[in-house]
């Protein structure tokens, strides 16, 4: 009584000392019924408690203050314990008694000298242990000086921890021995002092501090890991704590013995993007890093890229990059991957270049003016391709693919400074497909040859035009001219040589057959090899589709061709009178003129939905829709209209899209026409327009009696009676503009006839909403059946472009959680989609990640 009387006279009377049966809490602690061993150093408190099971664990307890069952916690816990699972559990079993022998202890003291644990308070607390610090009095953080923390294990003050736990007293910068009910017990203590006695201390069995090091290598209470003992990890323990504490035990047994950079790379989980960020901008990286991650960084940086952050010119680093140095490998990689993300990089290493030529060991790919160098040469070479005959130029750009090819997989590439090395992609597959002219002596012969290789030549055409931008357009135009003419006027010879040896081989495809739940989908001027980028599209985006060739109407033109290919086609008069002005059959009852809003009327009258604008019909039924803008386009813009037709495809994937979702079985598209490109104009073909009815650029309607001298001619769909002329070639009569259509080639004739398979399901599931929060994404679909998944993906129908780890199932209530775990994705575009049991995209929907 001497010490708990000595004791007394610290605490004041409202704090002195109470009996057990004014401390109703303690009665219900944690109580074992195994006999005692004795509590030996810490007065009647003994360590008896050591490895038995409590008759009340305090994780349960917190587990059943939250609401959760202690069976579900441990199964967690257990199934991969972590550093901080164990070091909980011990401090848990730090307060086990024997309930039949002695009284539950009033608090659990911690002394730590050197204070090594306080980083990670904060993470014990946020899992419910209820632990109060020693310091400054900020109760928010369940910190106060001796006296407040007294009040909170006496409960005079409502702590905010269940009477059946037992509170944990953490007291950095003081260790065991200071612990003391003496006068040489430190003043911040004193009012703690006599729960050494009423409570108990939690350490060593040699009574020393607990140590991180100590804890991680004790077999018994810590985890039994290796620890190297340098001065480094040391630190190392310390400043990578927070982060320590979530490795599993398996994973750092695995890991032993732990060494410093072990210990830096849990700081700096990502080092290449670290060492990225301070080359781009060493000021700004460093003030984003605490100081125990600056630390970290700096151990990093000198062991293994071997260069000091904290002396270093960047510019020395980012030649250590340029050149690959040994670990720089992945951070250069690193870079590729996302450069827009270190813009500062590029100029660092455009100043770290070494003097002189690049040698055989170096990396031309790592310095920009090289790039850029040999953009200028490429830029040369490419100009110079219109002074060529075609042979010539085929083989220069061939030439040139060999010596500049290799830049596209440049990081430089990414950046968008290799504009002219990405068009030559599609040059060198043009002058390749030009080599040879189609194939073929009949109308059915080159028909099939052109939409089994033929279109492959016009779409890589297509694809150079729209690859060049500024003013390098106008030598790529010049480029593609030189090699892609004469291919499409001996095509187009041949092909008017076929008709005019056989014209009764010209047959043009018939409508496509409207069943119920068919919709009839009409794209204007929707050329073959369009046809076949659009199949691609589609296939991305996990529809299924086929697309077979057919021949068009004649003349090209959609006057003629869109009733052609109508669900009305056989009511419009066989038998039309000789047009004027236009090649416009007429309805024969009648005798008007087949127009567009009389086409309408016709399909209408025959029981086919009209899906004007953004309308989807009922699927049951039988559709007819018009849709797309690509000979429009072509008409108004010319040569400029290759930046124009891939975003009209993508507007028709998603209306093809829109139909597949609503229900419909069954989706043709269909098309009038195809059409002839030529940068720089098609050539001129002499007709005197006092020759003809009409004439348009390429064909015509000649007087009677008028010659036609050499001439193509060809029959009217709508009056095989009516003859018209051909301009020759690719010829036009009004010569000069670069799109024309109506006359006889392939690429105007052979059309491509889309077949798209739906679901037949009207009860498609649809996303409802999504909302981003960072890079996690709630999204809530309707209508989604069991087995259903979603995923957020770069292209719909690619489950290898998922950014959500190949998404999740839909919950009972519809929503779904998706994670893009990539942060370098944030502002990316991309699609959610509802995935059916069997792999198919249901629905799909735009999104940008992060959100916009």
């Amino acid at each position: 009584m001497e010490v708990a009387t000595g004791t007394a006279h610290w605490l004041g009377a409202g704090c002195q000392r109470r009996s057990t049966d004014q401390h109703p809490s303690i009665h219900r602690g944690r109580g074992t019924t195994e006999a005692s061993e004795g509590r030996t150093g810490q007065g009647s408190r003994a360590r008896s408690r050591r490895g038995r099971a409590s008759k009340r664990p305090a994780s349960q307890a917190r587990a059943e203050a939250r609401g959760e069952s202690d069976v579900d916690t441990m199964s967690a816990t257990m199934a991969a314990p972590t550093f901080l699972d164990v070091l909980v559990d011990a401090l848990d079993k730090a307060g086990a008694y024997n309930s039949q022998y002695q009284e539950p202890p009033a608090a659990i003291l911690w002394p730590d000298e050197k204070g090594q644990w306080k980083g990670l308070t904060p993470e014990l607390i946020r899992r419910g242990v209820p632990l109060y610090t020693l310091g400054e009095y900020e109760p928010e953080e369940r910190r106060g000086p001796g006296y407040w923390l007294r009040c909170i294990v006496d409960r005079t003050i409502d702590p905010p921890h269940s009477e059946r736990e037992t509170p944990i007293l953490y007291i950095p910068g003081f260790g065991r021995e200071d612990v003391r009910a003496d006068e040489k017990c430190p003043f911040e203590l004193r009012p703690l002092a006599e729960l050494k006695y009423r409570g108990v201390l939690w350490n060593q069995q040699n009574s020393r501090d607990w140590t991180v090091r100590a804890f991680l290598q004790n077999k018994d209470t810590g985890l039994g890991v290796d620890v190297d003992s340098d001065t480094a990890t040391e630190r190392g323990l310390i400043e990578s704590l927070p982060e320590l504490a979530h490795q599993t035990q398996q994973s750092l047994r695995g890991a032993a013995p732990i060494r410093a950079a072990f210990l830096d790379s849990l700081v700096i989980r990502d080092s290449d993007r670290s060492v990225l960020d301070w080359l781009a901008n060493a000021e700004a990286s460093r003030s984003g890093l605490r100081d125990r991650e600056l630390a970290a960084f700096a151990d990093i940086c000198r062991d293994r890229y071997g260069f000091d952050p904290e002396s270093a010119d960047p510019i020395e680093a980012a030649r250590l990059l340029g050149q690959r140095a040994a670990g720089w490998e992945t951070t250069w990689a690193r870079f590729v991957e996302a450069p827009h993300r270190y813009s500062g990089v590029v100029e660092a290493l455009r100043e770290a270049r070494p003097e002189g030529p690049p040698t055989l060991f170096d990396h031309p790919d790592s310095w920009p003016q090289d790039n850029e160098d040999a953009e200028r040469r490429l830029r040369e070479g490419i100009a110079g391709l219109a002074k060529l005959d075609s042979e010539t130029a085929r083989t220069r750009i061939l030439e040139l693919e060999r010596e500049h090819g290799m830049r596209r997989g440049w990081v430089w590439t990414k950046l968008g400074s290799s504009p002219l090395a990405s068009v030559l992609e599609h040059l060198a597959r043009l002058a390749e497909t030009t080599r040879y002219p189609l194939a073929g002596t009949t109308i059915a012969g080159m028909a099939e040859a052109y939409s089994r290789e033929g279109w492959r030549t016009d779409i890589a055409a297509l694809d150079a035009l729209s690859a060049a931008v500024g003013s390098d357009a106008a030598i790529v135009r010049d480029a593609v001219r030189s090699i892609y003419r004469p291919w499409l006027e001996a095509g187009a010879t041949a092909f008017q040589g076929a008709y005019v040896a056989e014209p009764g081989s010209y047959v043009p495809m018939p409508p496509p057959t409207v069943e119920e739940g068919t919709c009839v989908m009409f794209a204007d001027g929707l050329r073959y090899d369009t046809a076949m980028r659009l199949t691609e599209i589609l296939n991305a985006d996990g529809i299924d589709c086929t697309t077979k060739p057919g021949l068009a109407a004649l003349p090209t033109v959609t006057a003629t061709g869109k009733p052609s290919v109508s669900p009305s086609a056989g009511s419009v008069s066989v038998d039309s009178p000789r047009p004027e002005g236009d090649a416009v059959p007429v309805w024969p009852d009648s005798g008007t003129k087949v127009v567009a809003t009389g086409l309408r009327d016709a399909i209408a009258a025959g029981a086919v939905q009209i899906l004007e604008g953004d309308r989807l019909g009922e699927p049951s039924g039988r559709g007819w829709a018009e849709f797309g803008n690509i000979d429009a386009s072509g008409h108004t813009r010319g040569v400029q209209f290759e930046s124009a037709w891939g975003v009209e495809l993508r507007r028709i994937a998603d209306r093809i899209g829109a139909l597949v979702q609503q229900g419909w079985r069954r989706i043709v598209v269909v098309t009038d026409h195809g059409w002839l490109l030529l940068p720089g104009g098609l050539p001129a073909a002499e007709l005197p327009e006092h020759l003809t009815d009409f004439r348009k650029p390429r064909f015509a309607l000649l007087k009677p009696g008028a010659p036609a001298d050499d001439l193509p001619t060809f029959s009217w769909r709508w009056n095989r009676s009516v003859e018209f002329v051909g301009a020759p070639s690719i010829c036009s009569f009004q010569g000069g503009a670069e799109y024309e259509h109506g006359g006889l080639s392939p690429q105007e004739c052979v059309v491509p006839v889309v077949s798209v398979s739906g679901s037949g399901d009207t009860t498609q599931p649809t996303v409802v909403s999504h909302d981003w929060r960072g890079l996690r994404c709630i999204v809530t679909v309707d209508g989604a059946a069991v087995g259903t998944h979603l995923d957020i993906r770069t292209k719909a129908g690619d489950a290898s472009s998922s950014l959500a780890g190949g998404g999740s199932e839909v919950t009972a209530e519809g929503s779904v959680a998706l994670l893009v775990r990539d942060d370098e994705q944030e502002g990316a575009a991309a699609i959610i989609v509802i995935l059916q049991a069997d792999g198919r995209v249901a629905a799909r929907a735009s999104t940008i990640v992060g959100g916009a």
